[in-house]
């Protein structure tokens, strides 16, 4: 997304897992509406005091997020996470997801304790994510795969987009079968979780151009026209698509831009400036 998130090098291209940080040492993260989601993640939590000292470290599990919610911080928190693919979540945390959906809960595992000294000491989010990642790693290879979980990366591979009763025969598994055993591993339906996929990577590409073409974008992403893709979104967040996008936007202080943020594309910075400060009400 636009903003402070970032997705860290750690494990990049890993199957079941990838590593992210969300906001800035000394810089509270403006509010911002978070798209739902379904995967969980395990996250150190870091507060920075006004002088530059670490207040506090947490360790807390993040439920899969099936509702749009607001993230108004109100202290300068930094956020380093590991995100875990859904259909084996339960088998590395020993916690189905639908038990946490919704939930941001403190976390007690001792496979955390090197990353949160990592934290506690100062290092940098990179190697406090590469500790996170270590354990997570070495749990996931000792996990069987089930073949429900092919039917899963399948979905995921494309985005939300494909037709499930193709990746269903294509995993040889009958109807009514299918879905049982897929909201049993999930804690969500196949639909419900394409559903989710391709509104989070429509929004991404939002992100990626100044003035997004939702009538393309609509037709790229299966809907059956711009109307549906628009009343699919603010069903699912509340906003439409040109809000949601302009919010997004707005994360970005000039601040952020000048030494934080994932940037916008090369030379598009100047021209959303441009947009946002000539009319407040843009998009």
């Amino acid at each position: 997304m636009v903003g402070t998130f970032r997705i860290l090098p750690q494990v990049r291209g890993h199957r079941d897992i990838f590593a992210w940080s969300h906001g800035v040492r000394g810089t509270v993260a403006s509010a911002h509406r978070m798209v739902p989601f379904w995967y969980p993640s395990i996250v150190i939590w870091r507060t920075w005091s006004s002088d530059g000292a670490i207040a506090d470290i947490r360790l807390r599990l993040h439920g899969p997020q099936p509702e749009a919610y607001t993230y108004s911080p109100q202290d300068a928190v930094e956020l380093i996470g590991i995100a875990i693919a859904p259909e084996v979540a339960a088998l590395v945390l020993d916690v189905a997801n639908h038990e946490v959906a919704g939930q941001i809960v403190d976390w007690t595992d001792e496979r955390f304790a090197e990353a949160l000294a990592f934290a506690r000491g100062g290092a940098g989010s990179n190697a406090v994510a590469d500790a996170m990642a270590r354990p997570m790693l070495k749990a996931l290879s000792d996990t069987d795969s089930a073949d429900i979980d092919h039917a899963v990366r399948l979905i995921r591979r494309a985005r939300g987009t494909g037709s499930l009763g193709a990746i269903r025969q294509r995993v040889e598994i009958g109807e009514r079968q299918f879905r049982a055993r897929f909201k049993d591993r999930m804690g969500i339906s196949a639909k419900s979780y394409s559903r989710l996929l391709r509104a989070n990577a429509l929004i991404a590409e939002a992100d990626k151009t100044i003035s997004p073409s939702w009538a393309d974008l609509s037709h790229r992403y299966g809907f059956f026209d711009q109307a549906h893709m628009i009343n699919d979104l603010r069903e699912l967040t509340g906003r439409t698509p040109a809000q949601l996008d302009f919010e997004r936007r707005s994360e970005v202080s000039d601040r952020h831009f000048d030494q934080h943020a994932l940037r916008l594309p090369a030379g598009l910075e100047n021209e959303w400036r441009r947009r946002r400060d000539s009319n407040p009400r843009y998009p």
